[in-house]
This record gives C-alpha cells, structure tokens and sequence, in this order.
C-alpha cells in the first residue's frame, strides 16, 4: 500500500469559505521496458506484441499458488488459468514519462484514463504534467497541454448543454487546480486553485463542479465560470495517510463523500451545510482514510474504509445496513442491479458480496500488491496490481482468466469503451488493448 504524510489541519467553519501476439509462460522472459529513448512516438502492434501480453498457464508467471477450491463453505478462486483465454489484445502503446526521477526505484503512475462519449479520443496525463489526447486508434497525438502539477486522477468529459454552451474537459493535478479545456483544443477556458492534491474525477451536478481533495476537502465551483460556491472541510489526521482518496456523489440535492478521519459526510449541494456525518472507522487511530468514492445503488450506499472493511448504508440517514470486515479496504464498484458488490483490498486481493454482505468469492493473487479500483467491463472485473499489471477476472466465479504485465506493473485504475481498454504502466507507458 502507498502512504504519505499528511500534516494536520486547522478546521475552518463549515460550509463556508471564499497486440496481436499472445504468450504463453513466464512474464519476466517476456516482458521489457517501454520507456523510449526519444520523443513520445506511438508503437505499432507488432511491436507492442512482444512487450509481453500474458496468459498464463501455471503457477510460475505471477507467483501465483494453487489454493483449495473452498474455505469454510466460500469459494477460493483459482489464481491459476484453467483454461487460457485471449480476451484482450495490445493494440498499441505510447510513452508518456521518458525520464523516471533517479531514485524511482520502484516508480508508480496513477492517472486514469477518460475518454470522449464517441470513443473516439482518449484524454491522460502523467507524473510528467503533460497531459494528452491521443487519437484512439493509434495514438496519434491531437494535442497536449503541460500542466502546473503531476496528474494522478481522472479527467471528466462535460457535454455541452450543461450550464455551459460548449463541452468542457474536467482535470484536477496534484498541484490543487482545477482546470476546465476545450476538449477539441485543449485551450484553457477557466482554473481554480484548490487546497491539496486533487486526486479523483470530478462530479458535475446542476452545473456545479464538486472535487475533493487529500487535504480532507470538498469543493464547489460553477460549472461554466469555475466560480467559487463554497467549500466544506474535515480536519486531516496528523501522521501517515494511505495515498487517494474519495470522490463525490450526488444524489437528490445532496453530496456523500468520504474523509481521511474516517467519516463519511452527507452535505446539502447548494450550501454545503452539513446534514450528517457517520463513523465508519471505529476504534481504530490510524490509517481511518474512507477513500473510497461512494456508490449508490437504490436507496443503498456501499463504501470502505481502510481500517474497518465494507459498509451498506441507509442513503438517508447514514444507519448501517451491514458491514464485511475486509482489512486494508480500497476503492469498490458495485453491479447496477447491486446484486454483487466487488471491493479491493491491498492484503486481501479482491471479493465479490452479495447484497446481504456475504462473501461470494475471493481472488488473491499472491505477490499482488497495492489493487487498483475495480471496472466492470461485460463479465469481467478489471483492475490492475502494481506488482503484476492488468488482471482480467471473470465475475461470476472470480477466477483469473488473463493478466498484462507492461514491465513493472500499475497502479491507476483502467478505462474501457464496449471494445477497448486503456491503462498507464508504472513506468509511464500507456497501453490501448482491444478484444481477442
């Protein structure tokens, strides 16, 4: 898991403010550095082939271990492939960070990909604070935009039509600003300056913008000037704080978002005037970080928190519906019908509830690592490890069905359209694969 120190803050009152190629066996005999030499070039699929997409027979290309078919009545899943299956191919891959710091010795990218409503552009950024649209079916690079911080969150793509005449592209960098683009252009079109790393996807509701930050903070801006609203803030542990945080959810005139002191909040949207708060930490004094984003499925709210596990809330008042004890509990997604919800865990691997809570099955490569926040994608699970890449699991039964190793794994959670996925390496390679 990452940490970061975060020093503690000052409350202030609330509310208020101013490739075509598979192959079979180990990944390190198959796998090599994408970082180029030269300029950001995109690589053609032949030579994305040989980078190293993974599908593994065995034990050995993972570290992966046999482990018995159940435990108490709940289904382990086989983190070995029963049967090889090409679901997705590289189709091309571009460097983004041509220079790692000196000592990266294990470095780590954490922005995720966004993608126009056509599918045809693909938005990302990188600790290099560049950011990128590349054309989708190659990479080609439409136009770029440097950047006053490192990106290590997810932009968002704002039709037009939503309080704003134009569609507006949504991104947040580590250095707090938020800043609004042209999508087609890149130009500039309005930035507010944020307290804190800003390191989740927006939330654009009734044209207001709400974005969070580490520093236990949430915004609110109008959507076609960037005008602040008001602000709303929790006071930050003083210590280490796991890396991340949660994003925004609006539902019904109101803001759920979690906080690193281990509270979930509910804020009125127009004012930010609080209307609860919940406990999800318990006793627990350290690593309390609720930074998952919120999902509601029904009347139904289901978050994590680091050290507690998985919550089903009520939506209106915040009572506990049931809770899963998960340690070191990540970002989560959850099926629309909220018949299984999937959350990740840095020590536990990922598991998959039923809507009672109960655990279905569990899927924990060994040597996995810090997780990424799941993707539902048809049926599978995406996610990605940052010690072993892309991991592709089927839903339904949570076996492993194929993995991408890019080098040296990754960490941002991966983006997909109904035929492609996208994901950033930790080296800061970033790949397009399509279905096999």
């Amino acid at each position: 898991m990452q940490m970061e120190h975060r020093p503690a803050t000052q409350q202030e009152p609330q509310g208020v403010g101013p490739t075509e190629e598979l192959f079979f066996g180990s990944p390190v005999t198959r796998t090599k550095s994408l970082v180029g030499k030269g300029g950001p070039t995109p690589r053609n699929r032949w030579t994305s082939g040989l980078l190293g997409l993974v599908l593994v027979l065995g034990c050995q290309g993972l570290g992966l271990s046999p482990r018995p078919p159940a435990v108490g009545g709940v289904t382990m899943a086989r983190d070995t492939f029963v049967a090889p299956q090409a679901v997705l191919r590289v189709r091309w891959s571009r460097p983004l960070v041509l220079k790692q710091a000196f000592f990266a010795y294990n470095p780590q990218e954490f922005a995720t990909p966004g993608l126009s409503p056509d599918g045809q552009t693909v938005y990302v950024g990188s600790s290099a604070k560049v950011f990128y649209a590349l054309r989708h079916r190659d990479g080609e690079v439409l136009w770029q935009r440097p950047l006053r911080g490192g990106l290590a969150s997810e932009p968002l793509y704002v039709p037009a039509g939503e309080a704003s005449t134009e569609p507006l592209l949504l991104i947040g960098d580590d250095d707090g600003a938020l800043t609004a683009l042209a999508p087609a252009t890149g130009e500039v079109r309005w930035t507010a300056q944020l307290s804190g790393p800003i390191r989740t996807q927006p939330t654009v509701a009734g044209g207001v913008v709400y974005t969070t930050t580490t520093a236990g903070r949430i915004y609110a801006h109008k959507l076609g000037t960037g005008k602040w609203i008001w602000q709303y803030e929790r006071e930050t542990p003083d210590g280490f704080a796991i890396r991340g945080g949660s994003g925004a959810l609006y539902h019904g005139g109101r803001v759920y978002v979690g906080f690193p002191d281990g509270y979930l909040g509910c804020l009125q949207a127009d004012n930010g005037e609080l209307q609860w708060t919940r406990q999800l930490s318990g006793n627990a004094t350290r690593f309390t970080d609720v930074d998952s984003t919120p999902v509601l499925v029904g009347d139904t709210l289901y978050v994590s928190c680091f050290a507690s596990g998985v919550y089903a809330l009520a939506v209106k008042d915040g009572s506990t519906r049931w809770r899963y004890d998960l340690d070191a509990a990540g970002q989560l997604a959850a099926e629309p019908s909220g018949e299984r919800i999937y959350a990740a865990s840095a020590t536990q691997g990922l598991v998959a509830l039923d809507a009672k809570g109960r655990l279905l099955w569990q899927q924990s490569p060994s040597k996995q690592g810090e997780l990424s926040a799941p993707l539902l994608w048809g049926r599978y699970v995406l996610l990605n490890a940052v010690s072993s890449g892309l991991l592709i699991i089927d839903s339904a039964s949570g076996e492993l069905v194929q993995a991408f190793n890019p080098g040296q794994g990754a960490s941002a959670r991966p983006t997909a359209s109904p035929s492609e996925v996208y994901m950033l390496s930790n080296v800061g390679v970033f790949f397009a694969l399509s279905r096999g």
